[in-house]
């Protein structure tokens, strides 16, 4: 999460942007926008989407997530906070393996 606390504070000296504003944006207390911003508050999934809305990062950007590629197609996390199991990766890469016949199929038809 200290990536996450140094892209927001980068946001906020970029915007103009203070503690007490982000706090106000947020719906919290600037003791708890300093907490997070310094490492002491945990930075929750809900404040992490809240914090995406707010400074147009994506959540994935601000969990230092990257995107996942699989078969020439990108899966992008949506919600952001959660990363995906392998289980998970493994539908994914069948489904793009199926997508991606799909296409490769298309070219032959037309």
């Amino acid at each position: 999460m200290k990536e996450t606390a140094k892209m927001v504070t980068a946001w906020m000296e970029e915007n103009g942007v203070s503690k007490v504003k982000l706090a106000e944006m947020l719906g919290v207390s600037e003791a708890l926008v300093r907490g997070m911003l310094s490492g002491e508050r945990r930075i929750t999934s809900k404040r992490i989407d809240a914090l995406s809305e707010i400074t147009g990062y994506s959540a994935n950007e601000l969990l230092g997530i990257e995107e996942n590629n699989f078969a020439g197609y990108t899966v992008m996390l949506r919600g952001g906070s959660k990363q995906l199991n392998a289980k998970q990766e493994s539908v994914i890469m069948d489904v793009a393996l199926l997508a991606n016949d799909y296409e490769r199929l298309k070219t032959f038809i037309n």
